[in-house]
This record gives structure tokens, C-alpha cells and sequence, in this order.
């Protein structure tokens, strides 16, 4: 069998139709050849009837169908004008002639178009066997794609070597800026091969999602293989965005896990001079009337300041440690009333003046770390009070059902934009309006989350014309009682 390949069924139409007349001549002339020769040998009918089926079936099997039609219609011409009397004449005496004639014709189609299609699917085999060949070639090499390089070019060059195109054009959304015939098949949205161009056009997708496009050209086109290789170009783009997306991920939690450490540090380091100086603070506020009027005023800002420290390096260590997720619960029951009033009691008058609360008089304890608790609530109000228009109210509603404790903080003034809505709960995050609003760190939302999270619950945020309301769940303790 004779190796087939893709550039032998693929050959321009003239060549193979001038071939065909070729080999159709020269078959009549070998039938007619081979009859003169077995006349000369005084073969009878079926010695010679069996050397044109086997030239039929040779035929059929190297050239196909047509040619072994044509040769063994020659054939029939032939028996009948050398070897069934009367000889030499295109005639026939005996009606049993005809039958041989018939049968051996029959039989030589028969025998013929079973060997042609024993030789196509034979070719198919062949085909596919490249096909697969050049598939698993080209999928090998684009696992050893380098995702420091530009994916596009890298996937060009092996599509080229792979398919043998002349040129290989390729866009992705996510990676090309170059506007070509690849852009404009992705736009277009449909598939295509010119034969004659040698040029297929193939969209990218992934599962049924169009990423980009690929333009193959001067290359003997076949569209499974196109469509193979798109399906493996797509892929490829895929799996190099997943990977740079990883590596981003891996960049960015390597640098919160160096931004946690250094801000751990510095909470650590400043919590022991802030302790001496409240000490040293509080010391010459307790010897007040030997101070004159000037230096208490002076040393009670110091106090106020130092403990405002104290508070900020408590807030580190504690985002810190929930950012890292050492953080152990201490929880016991606690009354949520009685924490809102603690919470109020730690803030000044005009902040308490302004908050209102609602809580139903059936609250249950719940079974929490109660410091925690406290400083996310702290943290919610203080928000509130920083971010609302004016002296306006900041309504707490307390809810609660079997499973879960919500604590809604309310406030009036601008709303947050829809897109800020996530980031403002990320550490160190402050919304574009906060730039021109009041100061502050970008942390107290964070541990709001972060606490919520701890406690088997979570934070968000609700913006309704002009009133926001952020949320704060915790989960009940399993184990804990509840009404």
C-alpha cells in the first residue's frame, strides 16, 4: 500500500482530471495489449477472463473506481473480439457467450468498487492518522508554551510548523491589539474554508463563549484538522491567562503576607511606648491641681492622642491577626444590649446624642467573642457618624432568628457607588469620595468583615436614595441556646 498523505487528496483539479484521461488511455491500450499477447498464446476464455479481473481488481485498489470500470469494459471488448467465436468480430454466436460476458463485467464492477472503497478507507485511515499525529504534536508543544512570552506569537509559529501554512494569524481578546482578518472573523462570528484561496477562517471559543479568532493560509486545507486545531488554539489562550491570573494571585497574597508582618510589627513596637506614655499621661492627671490650667489642657491632649494611638495599634494587631487567620475566639454569652450600651458609653456625647436604637425585648444572648463584636460594632458607628450629612440620626436595628444575630447600621448622605460596594470592606481601601471627606485608615470596615467572617457570618452594604445601611451577621454558636 502506498503512503498516503493530505497533499495527495488535495491535488488542483486540472492536474487530476489530465491524469485521469492519462491513465484511462494507457489502461485501453494494456487491456488490449494483454488480450493480443494471451491470443498469441492460444489462452481460452477463462484463462484470459481471469487475467483482466485481476488486472480489474489491481486496478481498483492503485487507482480507483473509474479507471477499473474502464479497463474492464475493455476487457469485455477485448474476450469478445479475440477469444468468442466468431473471432475477430464484435459479434456473438452463442447466447451463452453473452452470459460470460455479463458475468465476468458483474463481477469485475463488483470486485472493483469493494476494492475501491477497501483503498478509500484506507486513505481515511491514513488520514486521520496524520491528522492525529499532527494534534498530538501540537498539543505537546503548547503544554511547553513560556508564559513569559507573548502566548499569540508563540502559538503562530507552532501552529505554521505543525500544518505546514504559509502564514497563521491568530487574535484573542484578552491579549491582541492588532486589527486584521483574524479580528474580523471573530466579529463576524462564522467559520470558513476557500479550497482554492487556501485560506480557512476559524472563530476561537471556549466551550460557546467566542475569545478571538485564527486565519490559516496557503496550506491544504482540512477542515476537521482546522477545527482541531482552533479548538487547541483556544485552549492554549485559556490555560495562559489562568496561569498569569494565578501567578497575579500568588504576587498579591505574597505581598499581603509581607504588608501583615511588617504592620504586625509595627503594632508591636509601638504598643509598648504608647503604654508608658498613657502611664506618664495619666500620672500627671491624677496630680492636677499642682498643674497650672496650660499644662493640664496640654497633658490631657497627650492622653487623648496616646490612647487614640493605643486604640490604631489595637486595630492592627487585630486585622493582622484576622488577616492571617490566627485569630482564636474567646466567645461567651453575651447580652446584645448590653454591648450596644457599652459601645455607646465609649463614644462622646454628641455621637451618642445622634444614635437611636431598635431591638425587640426577646433578644437572646448569643455566644461570641465579645471584644471582637464590640469593636466591629465601634467601628460601624464611628463610619456612620464620620460619613452622614450633617447631625443626622444613626438608626441601629438589632434582628435575630434561630440561626443568626443582625445588626443594621443606618445612616444618612451620599451613596456609595455601586462598584465601591466590595472594595470598601478590602484593608486600606477608602471610596473615591473619602479623599475628600473625613480622615481615616481604611481599616475599621475591614475588621468589620473580617469579625463578621470569624463568626460564621458576613458584612455588606445597602444604599437606598439617600440612606446607607450596612450590615453585620453573626452566626450562632452551635451548641448555644436560643429562642
Amino acid at each position: 500500500m502506498t503512503e498516503w498523505s493530505l497533499a495527495q487528496l488535495h491535488r488542483p483539479v486540472v492536474r487530476r482530471g489530465s491524469r485521469r484521461w492519462l491513465a484511462g488511455f494507457l489502461g485501453i491500450l494494456t487491456s488490449a495489449a494483454i488480450g493480443a499477447v494471451a491470443f498469441r498464446l492460444h489462452f481460452n476464455l477463462s484463462a484470459i477472463g481471469s487475467v483482466y479481473l485481476l488486472l480489474v481488481v489491481f486496478t481498483a485498489l492503485r487507482w480507483g473506481f473509474g479507471l477499473a470500470t474502464v479497463i474492464s469494459v475493455a476487457a469485455v471488448f477485448c474476450m469478445n473480439y479475440l477469444f468468442i467465436p466468431p473471432i475477430f468480430e464484435f459479434q456473438v454466436a452463442d447466447p451463452e457467450n453473452w452470459v460470460a460476458l455479463f458475468t465476468f463485467e458483474t463481477a469485475a464492477v463488483v470486485v472493483s468498487g469493494l476494492s475501491s472503497q477497501l483503498r478509500m478507507h484506507a486513505v481515511q485511515v491514513e488520514i486521520q492518522r496524520a491528522r492525529t499525529a499532527k494534534l498530538y504534536e501540537l498539543s505537546r508543544a503548547i503544554l511547553l508554551i513560556d508564559g513569559r512570552r507573548s502566548t499569540s506569537e508563540q502559538l503562530s509559529t507552532l501552529i505554521q510548523e505543525t500544518v505546514q501554512a504559509q502564514t497563521v494569524e491568530l487574535w484573542v481578546m484578552y491579549e491582541s491589539d492588532s486589527i486584521g482578518p483574524a479580528y474580523e472573523t471573530y466579529l463576524e462570528g462564522t467559520d470558513g474554508d476557500d479550497t482554492d484561496l487556501r485560506v480557512t477562517r476559524r472563530v476561537l471559543k471556549v466551550g460557546a463563549t467566542p475569545i478571538g479568532g485564527m486565519v490559516l493560509r496557503g496550506w491544504e486545507t482540512d477542515s476537521l484538522l482546522a477545527n482541531a486545531v482552533a479548538s487547541l488554539a483556544a485552549v492554549a489562550f485559556e490555560r495562559a491567562r489562568s496561569l498569569r491570573k494565578e501567578n497575579r494571585a500568588e504576587a498579591e497574597r505574597n505581598t499581603e503576607r509581607l504588608r501583615t508582618a511588617v504592620l504586625d510589627g509595627l503594632a508591636h513596637g509601638f504598643k509598648t511606648p504608647l503604654t508608658a506614655i498613657q502611664t506618664a499621661s495619666s500620672g500627671l492627671l491624677a496630680i492636677d491641681p499642682q498643674l497650672t490650667p496650660t499644662q493640664a489642657e496640654l497633658v490631657s491632649i497627650i492622653d487623648e492622642e496616646a490612647t487614640a494611638l493605643s486604640r490604631l495599634a489595637t486595630r492592627l494587631l487585630q486585622t493582622a491577626a484576622l488577616e492571617a487567620g490566627e485569630v482564636r475566639l474567646q466567645r461567651s454569652k453575651i447580652s446584645v444590649a448590653s454591648l450596644l450600651d457599652d459601645v455607646l458609653e465609649d463614644e462622646d456625647e454628641t455621637t451618642r446624642a445622634r444614635v437611636k436604637i431598635s431591638a425587640p425585648e426577646d433578644l437572646t444572648e448569643i455566644d461570641v467573642d465579645a471584644q471582637m463584636i464590640r469593636l466591629a460594632i465601634l467601628q460601624l458607628i464611628d463610619n456612620a457618624a464620620k460619613y452622614s450629612v450633617g447631625r443626622s440620626t444613626i438608626e441601629v436595628t438589632v434582628t435575630q432568628d434561630d440561626t443568626e444575630t443582625t445588626i443594621a447600621v443606618a445612616n444618612g448622605g451620599s451613596p456609595i457607588r455601586p462598584e465601591e460596594r466590595e472594595r470598601i470592606f478590602e484593608r486600606f481601601y477608602r471610596g473615591l469620595e473619602s479623599a475628600h471627606g473625613p480622615s481615616g485608615t481604611g481599616l475599621g470596615l475591614s475588621i468589620v468583615k473580617k469579625t463578621a467572617e470569624a463568626h460564621g457570618g458576613r458584612a455588606w452594604v445597602e444604599c437606598e436614595k439617600d440612606t446607607t445601611r450596612f450590615f453585620f451577621v453573626v452566626e450562632h454558636y452551635e451548641g448555644a441556646s436560643h429562642g
